[in-house]
């Protein structure tokens, strides 16, 4: 049975990491600090028992408090502390892999790497640096960019994709930081991402499905979250991805479209879409993983009879609503 803190507390205590030295000013005893109403994140550091461990806003401001002064937060963490919510920390859609927070710590920096935590030690611009929220990261165009040159065009894009989406960054603000550093190690991935990047994706899952779509299949670049309709004006829905030519529809459904509801709905437009002569392509987050090169096959085989199809049939455009 939990009890009350003999010390009281601020509000924002018992949301963040804290230090023992912390802990120990706001009046917290040892003895219950080694008690069940903490619980140790790492080397001095602790968290109120009722936080979730592998929440990925604690875990950025974990490895904050236990890195040395001037050490940088980069990669996906940056740009979650920075509003890019979309991004979690996870390796994928239902997985449980957490993917490690990046940390910047220059080439003299005494912080060695775990399986939680990656250590970069190459120098950085000042100009790639932002202190925010008392935490210093990198921006968001250089912390894109860093993402596909250290892990490649997939998870820059997903990274690319959700910062814009948030209105961190643009696409032309990432071709120009891409322009800047012409020569460096891997910008060909980041050149790739910001060819590629597009604000109106609408998870990182989406994200990965385009990934698939343009890079592993070859197809070429196709619409965003486009506002379709009928020959007659009514408004259809938006899928996921749509190839103009091909009249190929790609849909990524996630956990929420078990829902009984949901996946009701989801039959409804989805036949809404094959009225109007729209070929579609659902994938879920087996299709991301273990199925990938099978979902691969699908859509080069889709995209095949889309654009063989008779389009004296099809009755669906498109309505400028951005």
């Amino acid at each position: 049975m939990s009890r009350v803190p003999i010390a009281p507390l601020p509000d924002d205590a018992v949301r963040r990491p804290l230090l023992t030295a912390a802990l120990r000013e706001l009046g917290v005893s040892r003895r219950e600090i080694d008690g069940p109403l903490w619980q140790r994140l790492g080397r001095g550091v602790h968290a109120w028992h009722g936080l979730a461990p592998d929440d990925p806003d604690l875990r950025i401001r974990t490895v904050a408090a236990t890195k040395p002064s001037g050490a940088v937060i980069g990669g996906w963490a940056a740009l979650r502390a920075l509003g890019a919510t979309a991004l979690d920390g996870r390796s994928g859609p239902g997985s449980d892999r957490l993917v490690p927070v990046l940390v910047h710590v220059g080439p003299k920096g005494r912080s060695r790497p775990t399986p939680t935590v990656h250590v970069d030690r190459g120098v950085l611009r000042d100009e790639d640096l932002l202190e925010h929220d008392g935490l210093l990261v990198m921006r968001p165009a250089a912390a894109c960019v860093s993402i596909a040159r250290r892990y490649g065009v997939e998870e820059g894009l997903v990274a690319a994709d959700a910062a814009v989406g948030a209105g961190l960054t643009c696409a032309d603000e990432l071709r120009g930081y891409v322009a800047r550093r012409r020569g460096t190690r891997g910008i060909p991935a980041a050149r790739t991402v910001a060819d590629l990047v597009d604000g109106c994706a609408a998870s990182p899952p989406e994200s990965r499905l385009r990934f698939v779509w343009v890079v592993e299949a070859g197809l070429p670049r196709p619409l965003v979250n486009p506002s379709v309709v009928a020959e007659d004006g009514v408004f259809v829905g938006r899928p996921d991805l749509l190839g103009l030519d091909a009249g190929l529809v790609a849909e990524y459904d996630g956990a929420q479209h078990r829902d009984l509801r949901q996946h009701t709905a989801d039959n409804a437009r989805e036949e809404g879409f094959e009225r109007l002569n729209l070929v579609v392509v659902r994938a879920t987050a087996l299709d991301l993983w273990p199925r990938r090169p099978d979902l691969v096959r699908r859509l080069r085989w889709a995209h095949r009879q889309g654009t063989s199809r008779d389009r004296g049939r099809d009755r669906w455009g498109l309505r400028p609503d951005r």
